[in-house]
């Protein structure tokens, strides 16, 4: 899965540009194909503190639409997981 990430973050210009276009299309609305992307930039660069923050808050925005429970509380670990890791303080507290 890394080598598959790293591959593609590196065809769309890296990491940060694979960012650029996940925010994007949260912005549009389109969180979906938002996570998918954002999650190939954190896997290709997994130490990127801002990768990390950009995911965090995609996740915690497809959480904010969802009417499912389940599904809720899968986006809000994701967007905790990333904020951890940007050593960001989630601002949500436990989920």
């Amino acid at each position: 899965d890394a080598a598959l990430a790293r591959e593609l973050a590196a065809l769309a210009g890296g990491g940060a540009d694979l960012a650029r276009r996940a925010q994007q299309l949260a912005d549009a609305g389109d969180h979906r194909l938002a996570c998918h992307l954002i999650e190939l930039a954190t896997t290709a660069e997994p130490e990127s503190a801002a990768l990390h923050a950009t995911r965090a808050a995609i996740y915690q925005a497809r959480r904010e639409r969802e009417t499912s429970l389940m599904a809720k509380g899968i986006y809000g670990a994701a967007a905790s997981e990333s904020l951890a890791k940007a050593g960001i303080e989630d601002p949500h507290g436990s989920r």
